[in-house]
């Protein structure tokens, strides 16, 4: 398998570090963060290796990295992919209209890569991680199925709409996990009662 690359650049918020570790989950040991500061190396180096260097700094042979950009000209293909391949993600949080900002901050500082896209919509971190594993598994990008702008419900009368694509497989939409109960918190729903998706991994692992 290529290696995933996430070039990071934002603080590590609660919502950040969610799709940071989902994109770990599908990614495991062939996932990489760089431009990562000193004192954040520490808890990132729990998902994956870290480099404090910028991805655009790096002395590797640039052939052989592909950066994701929503304004590139060309989708990213199963042959684009070689073992050796290193696949770079923006660690960027996206607005609802999409700013430019990986092309602003690594496809314009990084001559001589290639530069694909995975569709017209704009994913979450761990949503683009994800289309572009599938793709490397092989999947064609018109194979690869996604909701955009879905709408969680959050309880009977209140819900959500996240305003970015999310992809599904077999039919299930792949949000990224424990997502909804960080909503749930930020928006003032409190639940005693309720198990948090932390809580039952740390039950199914026996940590409660």
């Amino acid at each position: 398998m290529p290696y995933l690359v996430i070039e990071h650049l934002e603080e590590i918020s609660d919502w950040l570090w969610l799709e940071y570790r989902h994109a770990a989950e599908w990614w495991k040991d062939k996932l990489i963060f760089t431009n990562v500061r000193e004192d954040e190396r520490e808890k990132l180096a729990k998902l994956g290796s870290v480099i404090t260097e910028s991805v655009t700094r790096f002395p590797f042979d640039r052939s052989k990295l592909i950066v994701l950009d929503l304004q590139a000209e060309e989708e990213l293909k199963p042959k684009d992919i070689d073992e050796d391949t290193m696949i770079v993600v923006g660690g960027i949080l996206g607005d609802a209209v999409p700013r430019g900002r990986t092309r602003e901050f690594i496809t314009s500082r990084m001559e001589g890569v290639k530069v694909r896209h995975i569709g017209k919509p704009q994913y979450s971190i761990d949503g683009a991680s994800i289309v572009a594993k599938l793709i490397a598994e092989g999947r064609r990008l018109e194979e690869v199925d996604y909701e955009e702008n879905p709408t969680i419900r959050l309880d009977e009368f209140s819900e959500i709409t996240l305003h970015y694509a999310v992809p599904k497989l077999d039919g299930k939409l792949l949000l990224t996990p424990s997502l909804i109960d960080l909503q749930k918190r930020e928006l003032g729903y409190t639940d005693e009662e309720e198990i948090s998706d932390e809580k039952l991994e740390a039950f199914f692992e026996g940590g409660l």
